[in-house]
């Protein structure tokens, strides 16, 4: 009896203990991360997200104490992983890279497709930037885009390497917009579409920076960005909204997690995509891939993804 009468006083005071602020080390609440974060790479090994990968979750295992470990699930363009992320638990453990298309076109283009709407996940940060563009061969019989749909215009059919579903439906788009044909080709990659315009199988090609190298040799002309912005590679070349179409695709790569992480969390994994973007390893592999640096904070990402997806919502509904 005496025993029990001495055990509860023992947990009489450490709840008194507790309820002042006062904790035991044995039960103080452990400081994030304390175990492995696993990072899911939504496009195949050895293309220019997984190479940024790699060298970001080098980077970031130093700033954290912690393994960053990769787990490739390729597929539907990051749509494939960001659906697996969507489902962990929003503990910070486990996070997503993909691109801002992943979370801004697939669901306005499939909604009923994609398993996961754009406000499924909690936006950290971006790494860096592509540089988006429609080119066509340097013989093409056109230098420009308003040269390119007057050649169009006079009953010359045009051919697309399409690279993403985002391609099909420029492609649709622009035909149905100015009264011309422009037939998309399924293209596997960026480097798929330059060998097909280069080869002469196709007339135009779509790229997030393959092009580049090319542009500057003059085996190919740009005729479009793509992008909200003007390419710093091509910056002769207009955006398509400068052209009349209130459209853009930018990929922006990034990472993201599961709608809910604490806020102390999030602000622990932000910091370490931060630094660890300035790290030897990321600014190394910046240097090698056609990509431009560029981190635009959560609040700027959620806010890009936004209006992105409203204006690809319109211009579905506008094919329909």
């Amino acid at each position: 009896m005496t025993f029990v009468r001495s055990k509860r006083k023992v947990v009489t005071f450490a709840a008194a203990l507790l309820a002042t602020g006062i904790a035991f080390p044995s039960i103080a609440q452990a400081a994030f991360p304390e175990k492995p974060i696993k990072l899911v790479v939504g496009f195949r090994a050895g293309g220019g997200t997984d190479t940024l990968a790699t060298a970001l979750a080098k980077e970031m295992e130093t700033i954290l104490g912690q393994p960053v470990v990769k787990e490739i699930k390729a597929g539907a363009g990051g749509g494939k992983a960001a659906a697996a992320v969507k489902k962990a638990k929003p503990d910070g453990y486990t996070l997503v890279m993909a691109v801002t298309p992943t979370f801004a076109f697939n669901p306005a283009y499939a909604p009923k497709k994609t398993p996961y709407t754009k406000d499924d996940f909690d936006y950290l940060e971006t790494i860096a930037k592509a540089q988006e563009a429609v080119y066509a061969r340097a013989d093409a019989p056109y230098n420009t885009w308003a040269e390119m749909l007057e050649y169009a215009k006079k009953g010359n059919k045009l051919t697309y390497s399409a690279v993403t579903p985002f391609d099909k439906l420029l492609t649709k788009y622009v035909s149905k917009k100015e009264g011309v044909t422009i037939k998309s080709i399924p293209t596997k990659g960026g480097s798929g579409a330059v060998k097909n315009v280069l080869g002469g199988h196709t007339d135009l090609g779509f790229s997030g920076g393959a092009f580049i190298k090319l542009a500057q040799k003059g085996e190919v002309k740009v005729l479009a960005s793509l992008r909200s912005e003007r390419l710093w590679a091509a910056k002769e070349a207009p955006t398509l909204r400068e052209l009349g179409y209130p459209i853009a695709f930018e990929a922006h790569f990034m990472i993201a997690g599961p709608k809910g992480m604490p806020e102390d969390v999030k602000a622990k994994l932000l910091n370490a995509i931060r630094e660890g973007s300035k790290g030897p390893a990321v600014q190394e592999i910046l240097k090698k891939l056609p990509f431009v640096k560029e981190q635009m904070g959560p609040k700027a990402v959620q806010a890009a993804i936004d209006a992105t997806y409203e204006a690809n919502v319109k211009m579905v509904k506008s094919l329909n």
